[in-house]
């Protein structure tokens, strides 16, 4: 399986490795699981023999210089400031003597422009 993350831009980052995290890979930090640059078309690489099935993972980066070696997920999957999401809220009522439940209410908005 050739696993393939290309930066925005398709130029390598200059201070930074990025790794392939599953838990196939153990979640492991190692030389094994560290992504290639590949200027040729602007992608970080990395092959794994896997066994035909389901697999999570994520592309993740660490600074070179940071001794903890502590990923990232900020320049690879985004961050939660990031993130849009609608939202729709309905409201029901449902009276005393009521059988059923009535929609009195309906609001939609966006987490990024708040309509």
């Amino acid at each position: 399986m050739l696993f393939s993350f290309a930066p925005k831009d398709k130029n390598a980052f200059p201070d930074k490795d990025v790794y392939l995290l599953s838990r196939f890979t153990g979640g492991a930090l190692t030389d094994s699981t560290k992504m290639a640059f590949n200027p040729d078309n602007g992608r970080y690489e990395r092959r794994f023999f896997l066994k035909m099935g389901y697999y999570s993972y994520s592309y993740v980066t660490v600074d070179k210089s940071d001794p903890d070696r502590k990923p990232s997920f900020a320049f690879t999957e985004g961050n939660h400031v990031e993130t849009e999401n609608e939202y729709m809220i309905l409201v029901y009522y449902r009276g005393s003597a009521g059988k059923g439940d009535e929609l009195v209410g309906v609001a939609k908005f966006n987490s990024k422009t708040g309509k």
